[in-house]
């Protein structure tokens, strides 16, 4: 199955593309969106790298954080090109996936983008893996409100639309807490993903699946949780 791949420079896009490797998953191309490390959101930072000195497994994902994204594509000779523009909108991408006729593209961005109608007008398939259980978590660090709500986390593959969250569903994953949720953010939420996508990719490689579209009346929208409701899910899980 022929797919590109966008990645911003991101611990999401290390475990993606470790994933994809590891599975003998491989994109035809792929596109990094660099932020010239402006961005600190979902990134790891030297003390990271000095505690997190090991592979993390989950599933059929895994993740070495200290192996970069370009370590891994030149490691496995996968073709790429390097945008100087994080925006996922901006022209520069556009130019490029504009001259591409494969249709599927998988999407790990920067935290806060949508697709624009320029972009969405190409009519690709953007595959996007979403950080809680769709329709009922959408919205941002949902995984923190599931852990409140029943000790469990969960991702929803989908194809992005202009709205937030709200594309046409091709799979969901419930999983128990069993991790220590203290690295959730830069460890755990990658490596849930990255097992969805892989989930979401096999699914996708036969020539009947379907998918769910979703209700607008159904589900919740969550905003960034607050620290304190944050460390609460934290310690709650971690006393169970």
């Amino acid at each position: 199955m022929e797919f590109i791949s966008i990645l911003a420079n991101s611990s999401r896009s290390q475990a993606y593309l470790q994933t994809l490797v590891k599975n003998k998953i491989f994109p035809n191309k792929v596109i990094i969106l660099d932020d010239q490390d402006k961005k600190k959101l979902g990134k790891f930072n030297n003390v990271d790298y000095t505690k997190l000195n090991k592979v993390y497994k989950f599933e059929a994902a895994q993740m070495n954080p200290r192996e970069t994204l370009i370590e891994t594509l030149n490691k496995h000779n996968i073709k790429f090109d390097t945008v100087m523009n994080p925006d996922i909108n901006s022209d520069e991408l556009f130019s490029i996936i504009s001259k591409s006729k494969i249709k599927l593209a998988l999407v790990s961005v920067y935290a806060g983008q949508i697709l624009r109608e320029k972009i969405l007008t190409l009519k690709k398939y953007y595959l996007h893996i979403h950080g809680g259980i769709l329709p009922e978590y959408r919205g941002s660090t949902t995984m923190y409100y599931s852990l409140l709500a029943s000790n469990t986390v969960g991702a929803s593959a989908i194809f992005l639309n202009k709205g937030i969250d709200t594309g046409d569903i091709v799979c969901t994953k419930e999983y128990k807490a069993t991790f220590g949720s203290e690295l959730l953010d830069l460890i755990f939420d990658p490596l849930i993903r990255a097992d969805v996508l892989i989930n979401a990719l096999k699914k996708l490689k036969s020539n009947n699946y379907q998918v769910n579209q979703q209700q607008n009346n159904v589900g919740e929208d969550y905003f960034v949780i607050h620290p304190v409701l944050k460390h609460i899910a934290i310690l709650r899980k971690n006393q169970c």
